[in-house]
C-alpha cells in the first residue's frame, strides 16, 4: 500500500513540474493575435471659424481614416484616407470630395509627438492622382491630437 501512495505522490509532483514549465513558456511568448494592435487617433485644427479634422485608424502598417477640411462659408473637402505607415510617416491616398467632384490626392503625413503635419500646395494630375507640383514648397498643415468625435 505504501508503495502505491509513494508512486502516486511521485507522479503528482512530476506532472505538476511539466505543467509549470509549459505555463511559463506560454506566459513568455505573446500570442499572435496581440502582435498587431489597432489604434484610432484624431487630430484637429481650428483657426477662426475654419476647422480641419483628421481621424486615423492604424492597424499595424495599414492606415485608414477620414480627412475633412471645413472652411467657414467656403467650399468644403472631405474624404477617406488609405495608406501605409513606415516609421512615423504615412503615405496615403485621400479620396477628396468637394465642389461635386471626387479626386484622389496623394498626401504624406508625418506623425510627431502629439501632432500630425503634411504639406499642401499647387497640384497637378499625374497618372490619375493629384500630386504636389513642387513638394518642397507650399504650406504645412499642423493638427494637434484631440479626443475623437464625429467630423462635421
Amino acid at each position: 500500500m505504501q508503495y502505491f501512495v509513494i508512486l502516486g505522490l511521485l507522479l503528482f509532483v512530476l506532472s505538476g513540474c511539466g505543467d509549470r514549465a509549459r505555463r511559463s513558456e506560454t506566459a513568455e511568448k505573446p500570442s499572435d493575435s496581440t502582435a498587431i494592435s489597432t489604434d484610432t487617433v484624431c487630430f484637429r485644427q481650428v483657426v477662426g471659424r475654419d476647422t480641419t479634422a483628421l481621424r486615423l485608424v492604424i492597424n499595424g502598417a495599414t492606415v485608414t481614416g477620414e480627412l475633412a477640411i471645413l472652411p467657414y462659408e467656403k467650399d468644403r473637402a472631405r474624404g477617406r484616407i488609405e495608406g501605409t505607415l513606415t516609421n512615423n510617416q504615412i503615405r496615403a491616398d485621400w479620396q477628396r470630395s468637394g465642389e461635386g467632384v471626387t479626386q484622389t490626392h496623394e498626401i504624406n503625413f508625418l506623425l510627431t509627438g502629439d501632432a500630425v503635419t503634411w504639406r499642401e500646395g499647387e497640384r497637378m494630375e499625374k497618372q490619375g492622382r493629384w500630386v504636389l507640383k513642387q513638394p518642397e514648397s507650399g504650406f504645412d498643415y499642423k493638427l494637434l491630437k484631440t479626443e475623437c468625435r464625429s467630423i462635421n
